[in-house]
């Protein structure tokens, strides 16, 4: 459940703009005040409650967790971004370039795709 949580805020904040190492550092930080019961949300009425940790475990247990899932993810990204061409650069002359598609169906990508993909294009 903290790697659902982990992946979860990771992308909220990389679609917000952030680098994914900068996802990373904050996710830590908020499941971090989350554990120490520091951490506020709405409840469905809109009042303020303290936040339930995502798993009912100690906190250094659970920042173990959100550090191997934050490696995995952080893995995942750099080994994305090893094999793909950078999205700023032009084909060889002579490759012509394809034209993208006005209205294609958008493919569901799983949680670390969807990083890979913020990642590439944060926008």
């Amino acid at each position: 459940m903290i790697a659902d949580f982990v992946i979860g805020k990771i992308n909220a904040y990389i679609a917000g703009g952030m680098s994914v190492e900068t996802a990373a550092w904050f996710t830590m930080g908020e499941l971090s005040a989350i554990y120490r019961e520091t951490h506020y949300s709405r409840d469905n009425s809109g009042a303020f409650r303290i936040t339930p940790p995502p798993e009912d475990i100690p906190i250094e247990t659970a920042r173990e967790k959100c550090n191997e899932a934050i490696k995995e993810i952080l893995d995942y990204c750099k080994k994305e971004a090893a094999t793909k061409r950078p999205l700023n650069t032009e084909p060889k002359q002579g490759v012509a370039k394809s034209e993208a598609p006005g209205n294609a169906a958008q493919q569901e990508l799983s949680g670390f795709e969807k990083m890979a993909e913020y990642a590439r294009n944060p926008a």
